[in-house]
């Protein structure tokens, strides 16, 4: 009873704090020193961000040519008015995006296109409709008052001829509280009746709405709710101890949106200067790598969850829909428990692997990018010598495969496949100065082709093959092979370029039955003796 006292006097001592200090602006999931960082990304070349930006660049709504869909004076996700859900979506999306190329190009005409979604919506819209308003609100808002912050404060009229006005402040705020928040208000005034999700993105809209408006009531409401809220968008009800989460059972993406949505409430919350990860023993945490593990197909502890409508409470086994497909949140959780705190995520490290750079979201259900938008680390390319190989295949970043799955099998992510084929193109490689390519692979199957290595590149405009007989390999220890490209003749009888080129490895095992493969690592060296 008294720790509990005392968490609730220490939330109470919290909420004073931020209400005695003004809002940091621009402080929604990004602060003016975040998008310096973010354009520095970019500017640099430094990976995974910018193949994240590459990505946002080569969108539609990426684009300061972007056609905008409405305005609508009503929007909805379903019903008679569900014919605005995609286009709405996608403007809101573009606002955003432009928001963020503004930012890093310095090209107006992407703040231009920002600013005109903005003030066309804030001029026109004037209700947002059920069924679904609140995730409506919620989800679609988010994105719109995220892109409306960024212009206030990082384009104003001061400085740019087109930039943000005092007219643009008036009808914009006009438009989140009166158009809105009401739904929002609406949601938390009512007898919980949702999956947990609802309750995150109606949270996250009101806390950045009520940054926006300088409202701290809005705000500090907003967290209360993340806290405490009756209803199975709380963070206590959503996500267990053990880092099972209420819609576990249903579905993934559903756990994917919910998980993202959370963490983008405790990034904003950072940015304000209030740490909401550390939230029940890093509760957030917990849940990204139980989403993570579960996901990557590993056994992980599941009950029946008992949640507080009543309505979702005989989900026996975990959702099989949307298994293995990974959204775009995974970014933001890790570069914060990570990059920033020093903790662990090895299960969340694994799916980053196999997804970054992160692309968008799920239409607005998430801001996706993260790779861009919340990269704390180093550049994972600049560690690599020029004309080294040195891939990680628990990561796996660039591989593209042929009819391959990658399960759990005894504690291990193996290959498994009657047919496994993978390969990497691109890869920058010298073999005058790195002669020698040593595969650790910890399992190798009985029945694997024997020249299951291979490099290709192009000599004369076409492909040429070099396929190693892992028979006449060099072995150390008991999973390593070494092979030594000079000893190899392509298939047209060239020799290996001794200069840097680019070649695509290989890996190709053939059917190899119900039996898997797994890979530690591919790398080079100048001498044998340099292989551990």
């Amino acid at each position: 009873m008294k720790a509990k006292l005392g968490f609730i006097i220490l939330l109470g001592l919290i909420s004073l704090k931020v209400m005695a200090q003004e809002f940091v602006h621009p402080g929604l999931l990004h602060s003016k020193e975040s998008l310096k960082r973010i354009e520095v990304l970019v500017k640099e070349k430094v990976q995974p961000a910018y193949g994240s930006f590459i990505v946002m660049k080569g969108l539609p709504e990426g684009s300061a040519q972007y056609c905008m869909k409405g305005p609508f004076e009503v929007i909805s996700r379903a019903g008679r008015y569900g014919y605005t859900k995609a286009p709405c979506e996608s403007d809101f999306n573009a606002a955003y995006y432009n928001a963020i190329m503004w930012v890093i190009t310095r090209n107006v005409a992407h703040a231009d296109k920002s600013m005109e979604i903005i003030r066309a919506y804030a001029g026109k819209l004037k209700k947002i409709e059920g069924p679904d308003d609140p995730l409506c609100a919620g989800l679609q808002g988010f994105m719109l008052v995220n892109a409306a912050e960024i212009l206030r404060y990082m384009y104003p009229v001061s400085e740019y001829s087109n930039g943000w006005t005092s007219v643009d402040t008036e009808i914009t705020e006009h438009m989140f509280r009166e158009v809105f928040q009401p739904v929002l208000t609406t949601f938390y005034q009512t007898k919980p009746y949702t999956n947990g999700n609802w309750g995150i993105a109606v949270t996250k809209a009101q806390q950045a709405i009520g940054i926006f408006l300088n409202d701290h009531k809005l705000y500090d409401d907003a967290i209360n709710f993340f806290y405490h809220g009756k209803d199975n968008g709380s963070l206590p009800n959503y996500v267990a101890e053990t880092g099972q989460i209420q819609e576990s059972g249903r579905d993934q993406a559903h756990c994917m949106l919910g998980v993202g949505c959370l963490a983008e409430i405790a990034e904003i919350a950072w940015t304000q200067g209030q740490d909401l990860y550390s939230a029940l023993d890093n509760r957030i945490l917990k849940g990204y790598e139980y989403l993570s593990k579960s996901n990557l197909g590993y056994k992980v502890p599941f009950f029946t969850w008992k949640d507080i409508t009543g309505k979702y409470s005989n989900w026996q086994n975990l959702g099989e829909e949307g298994m293995g497909k990974f959204r775009s949140i995974f970014e933001i959780g890790y570069n914060h428990y990570v990059e920033r705190k020093g903790f662990e995520m090895p299960y969340t490290k694994m799916v980053l692997g196999r997804i970054r750079p992160e692309g968008p979201g799920f239409t607005c259900d998430n801001p996706g990018f993260g790779s861009l938008l919340f990269y704390l680390g180093k550049d994972i390319a600049i560690e690599k010598q020029e004309g080294a190989i040195n891939e990680d295949m628990t990561q796996l970043h660039g591989w593209t495969f042929s009819t391959v799955s990658l399960k759990p099998v005894d504690g291990r992510m193996a290959f498994v496949s009657p047919d496994v084929r993978m390969q990497k193109r691109n890869i920058r490689y010298q073999a005058g100065k790195y002669p020698y390519i040593a595969i650790k692979i910890p399992r190798l199957p009985k029945m694997a082709k024997k020249d299951w290595f291979q490099l290709s590149y192009s000599v004369m405009s076409a492909p040429e093959f070099w396929k190693m007989n892992a028979t006449e390999a060099t072995k150390i220890g008991e999973d390593i092979y070494v092979f030594k490209v000079a000893d190899y003749m392509s298939n047209n009888g060239t020799s290996f370029t001794q200069k840097v080129v680019n070649v695509t490895l290989i890996l190709d095992f053939g059917n190899i039955g119900s039996e898997s493969v797994v890979i530690d690592w591919i790398r080079s060296f100048e001498q044998i003796a340099d292989i551990k």
